[in-house]
């Protein structure tokens, strides 16, 4: 990075700043949150099909699955009992166990949203085409 003009190593350093800062709209876990999303989202074989979209799950999906091997999950947790039930999942009253900090946990999911929105834009469509 020497051989690059002050300025430019100025604008990096603020963008390190932000991925550094956990309260940033730009931080590293919104950025992983994003491209795990959007790698969950593209593998889909009619999307697939684009030669794009192929190259790029080619490139990211196993530097995706290795980010998301090491992050946080609900097996990090066992739950001490269920505090809610909703449309879309359940909140669940959990504790970490490394650290044994009780936390409240939702889950969300994500078939069953997916599911009732498309019920509900297909009723929208009917009711729109009377």
């Amino acid at each position: 990075m020497s051989n690059f003009d002050p300025e430019y190593r100025i604008r990096l350093g603020k963008i390190e700043e932000r991925l550094k800062d956990p309260n940033s709209d730009l931080n590293i876990n919104s950025l992983l949150d994003g491209l795990s999303a959007l790698v969950s989202d593209l593998d889909h074989p009619a999307i697939k099909r684009n030669k794009s979209v192929e190259q790029f799950l080619t490139k990211y999906g196993k530097p995706v699955d290795f980010v998301n091997s090491c992050r946080m999950r609900h097996a990090d947790f066992d739950v001490v009992k269920v505090i809610g039930r909703g449309a879309f999942g359940e909140v669940q009253l959990v504790r970490h166990r490394s650290t044994r900090r009780v936390y409240a946990m939702k889950l969300l999911s994500k078939t069953e949203m997916v599911r009732r929105l498309s019920l509900k834009g297909k009723h929208n469509s009917f009711l729109f085409d009377v």
